[in-house]
């Protein structure tokens, strides 16, 4: 029986191109917890990003997985955050001062610090996208818990394969994922979502078994891998299609919702969700929650 799901946001549980979670969908994470099932994102956004997406709903992110793994809520209470290596971070802002385009961002509060670029880079480049951000003349005392390398766009920026591989030789410390063109997110060597999932099942007092995890990208894999129910949403890019155990429609048809209405039902009754059985195909049944519509 699934005691625990966890899911991916963007383009997981929330679909590309929609400001946040469909109704449909935050009455689905109320389901499970009627059923007694635990609920958790895993996602790159910090927490202030996710309040937003699930539109105040405190219920849907009480229990979380922030940053890429570098911070765990259980029940509202932060129980674990993986800081950066100060010295790493230091390096990766001597490696990226040499690359046209390219920033270092380092999140503090609310706001995004800039290194290793100039002001007219950012105008350029676009470097300061949606946040509030600002340059700094280099990597602070500060512990850093969320830092990623920016991709600006247009003529003149390096390759991004280029700027890893300089990456990789400098900075052991750091593993690096793709959660779009124009990020490069940096995570403490040997950390990242599934090293997450563990701690908080773990935390729970939960099985690797008992666990769903859903996702769409490449960055996604090793929290997949992590537990025997990995799911795939049909979205998915070829390699999570190709890895994953179970397969759901697309995220733009809230199939993550549709699955956690089924596995609110399978908890009720004691056994698997239907769409975890490889002998029938599965087909979402047609859910009017109380107190919500769609």
């Amino acid at each position: 029986m699934i005691k625990l799901v966890v899911t991916d946001i963007d383009d997981t549980f929330v679909a590309v191109g929609r400001e946040h979670a469909t109704e449909h969908a935050l009455a689905s994470v109320h389901a499970l917890h009627d059923a007694g099932v635990e609920f958790s994102v895993v996602t790159g956004r910090r927490m202030s990003a996710i309040k937003k997406l699930f539109c105040g709903d405190e219920a849907c992110y009480q229990t979380a997985i922030t940053s890429n793994g570098q911070r765990i809520y259980a029940d509202g209470q932060l129980i674990h955050t993986q800081y950066h290596s100060h010295d790493a971070l230091v390096r990766a802002a001597e490696v990226i001062s040499h690359y046209e385009g390219y920033a270092l961002g380092l999140y503090k509060g609310h706001e995004v610090e800039l290194v290793s670029c100039t002001a007219e880079e950012v105008e350029k480049y676009g470097l300061a996208f949606w946040n509030k951000a600002y340059l700094v003349d280099g990597v602070s005392d500060h512990p850093y818990y969320k830092a990623n390398i920016r991709v600006g766009h247009g003529p003149g920026v390096a390759p991004r394969f280029e700027v890893r591989q300089a990456l990789v030789a400098a900075c052991p410390e750091f593993n690096m994922v793709y959660p779009g063109p124009n990020y490069i997110d940096l995570l403490p060597s040997g950390w990242g979502k599934d090293s997450a999932v563990c701690l908080l099942a773990q935390y729970l007092g939960f099985e690797f078994e008992e666990v769903a995890a859903f996702g769409d990208e490449e960055n996604d894999l090793n929290m997949l891998y992590s537990v025997p129910n990995s799911v795939a949403v049909a979205n998915a890019v070829p390699a999570v299609r190709r890895d994953a155990r179970w397969h759901i429609g697309a995220s733009a048809d809230d199939a993550v919702a549709d699955a956690c209405f089924e596995i609110a039902a399978a908890a009720r009754e004691g056994r698997m969700p239907a769409f975890m059985d490889e002998s029938q195909l599965w087909e979402p049944a047609v859910h009017v929650p109380r107190g919500y519509a769609d």
